[in-house]
């Protein structure tokens, strides 16, 4: 059974300001407990303000449980985190833009603990509404596998050692190494691509791609892999909060990667994908989605508006597959 809990939009001070509004959000977390919901007394109920043309957009279902359920791995800042408090609760970007749209949608956002090789599968099941933090927006997903929305820029990177004493500054510089990486994620297939592009052509060894589900940082320093792979955003956060190492931005990444990360949501719900969208464009008109970028330190990662779409890539309308 999921822990419930009470947060506050007023742990950004900011982002208040912006919004211009304070209220409760009630988080249902993904991990397991034996205790039941704890309920708010009467006089915290929220009071937020809400957008009802916004509102009224949400699938049926959704409006019947004023709840959106959204998965993502809490150890990907600066977009989702453990908050250094409590580490059973989300911080990041992702999870303060959750606020903001819960806020103004009207609805309590449910965010669960989820790794990556859970997230898709759990849209499928129906046991997430979205799935946030960690997905690289593809035109192969846009098209046939699910709805995206694009939420902040993130070219390609890797973390090394201080110095970067394999000199990996790309693809074609990365032949030879060992990358680590999250299970599962795009990335893999990435450096699947580098190998047939760059490695094999020109004769050099290639790229070997280490799956994890956590610690890539630890086998980092270890000097078991040579690098880790994810987007420039994730290891800015990383280089800031470990030691020994830094981030690279990989210069030929444009070659397999479109560089924004999304939000995912299933195709069999284009009501939902869209009013997403319309709420983070709101967001974006109001100033709060810029704010948050910058509160988090990665203002470099902010979408145009016209670009916090279903499906920017493609065009591919919500809900269909072609």
């Amino acid at each position: 059974m999921a822990m419930h809990e009470t947060r506050t939009l007023s742990r950004k001070g900011r982002l208040l300001g912006a919004l211009a509004l304070a209220s409760s959000v009630t988080l249902l977390l993904g991990a397991c407990s034996s205790g039941g919901a704890e309920e708010a007394p009467a006089d915290e109920e929220p009071t937020a303000t809400v957008n009802e043309e916004l509102r009224n957009m949400l699938p049926e279902r959704i409006l019947e449980s004023n709840t959106i359920v959204i998965g993502g791995t809490f150890d990907n800042p600066p977009v989702l985190f453990a908050d250094e408090t409590d580490a059973t609760k989300p911080a990041g970007t992702a999870f303060d833009m959750s606020l903001a749209i819960g806020e103004l949608l009207g609805v309590e956002i449910d965010w669960r603990n989820t790794q990556w090789a859970g997230q898709l599968p759990g849209l499928d099941s129906g046991a997430l509404d979205v799935a946030w933090g960690q997905a690289t927006v593809t035109a192969e997903r846009e098209t046939s596998l699910y709805d995206m929305v694009p939420h902040y820029l993130a070219p390609l990177a890797v973390l090394v050692a201080e110095g970067n004493p394999s000199g990996i500054t790309s693809f074609e510089t990365m032949c030879g190494a060992t990358i680590g990486g999250a299970i599962g994620a795009i990335q893999e297939y990435y450096v699947g691509l580098a190998n047939e592009t760059f490695c094999a052509p020109q004769g050099k060894p290639e790229i070997v791609y280490k799956s994890f589900t956590q610690a890539e940082e630890v086998a980092l320093a270890s000097g078991s892999i040579d690098g880790v792979i994810d987007t420039w955003p994730v290891h800015v956060g990383a280089a800031k909060n470990l030691e020994g190492v830094e981030a690279v931005m990989l210069t030929d990444a444009e070659e397999f990667d479109s560089g924004f990360s999304g939000i995912v949501f299933s195709k069999d719900e284009p009501k939902l994908s869209t009013t997403f969208a319309a709420a983070l464009q709101q967001l974006w008109d109001d100033g709060v989605y810029q704010q948050i970028l910058a509160d988090h330190d990665v203002p470099d990662a902010a979408l145009e508006r016209d670009q916090l779409v279903v499906n920017y890539l493609t065009g591919t309308p919500a809900g269909e597959r072609n």
